[in-house]
């Protein structure tokens, strides 16, 4: 868990009943869900969810990401938006684009990315 977040992320939760993509999963397509989404393997789509989004530390996702809110733990290529924040570790990489309220970056994190935050977002 990093210091960043005090809930943890939702690969931690004991019971995680949300969308899973396994270290060793190769998958394409879109995803749509109301539930949290964890990705840890290799993954090209969208991914649009009113959950949570993590791309855990074994990810290689190229795509698009909606949800509340995201963390990068992986390497992400795409475009992502989120409604509260984007958390993006110092294991993390995105490049592409960010947009949320709230985005907060980890010293050693990778990032090429065009960056909209604020209130107003």
């Amino acid at each position: 868990m990093t210091s960043q977040s005090n809930k943890g992320h939702i690969s931690d939760l004991v019971g995680f009943s949300g969308f899973y993509i396994g270290a060793e999963v190769v998958a394409t397509g879109d995803i749509k869900s109301e539930e949290d989404v964890f990705v840890d393997g290799s993954y090209k789509g969208s991914i649009k969810t009113t959950g949570a989004v993590e791309i855990g530390k074994n990810a290689k996702m190229t795509g698009t990401i909606e949800a509340r809110s995201v963390v990068i733990e992986g390497q992400l290529k795409g475009a992502v938006v989120a409604v509260d924040s984007v958390y993006i570790a110092g294991c993390g990489e995105l490049s592409g684009s960010a947009e949320a309220k709230s985005i907060n970056i980890d010293t050693g994190a990778l990032l090429k990315a065009q960056i909209d935050s604020g209130k107003n977002v």
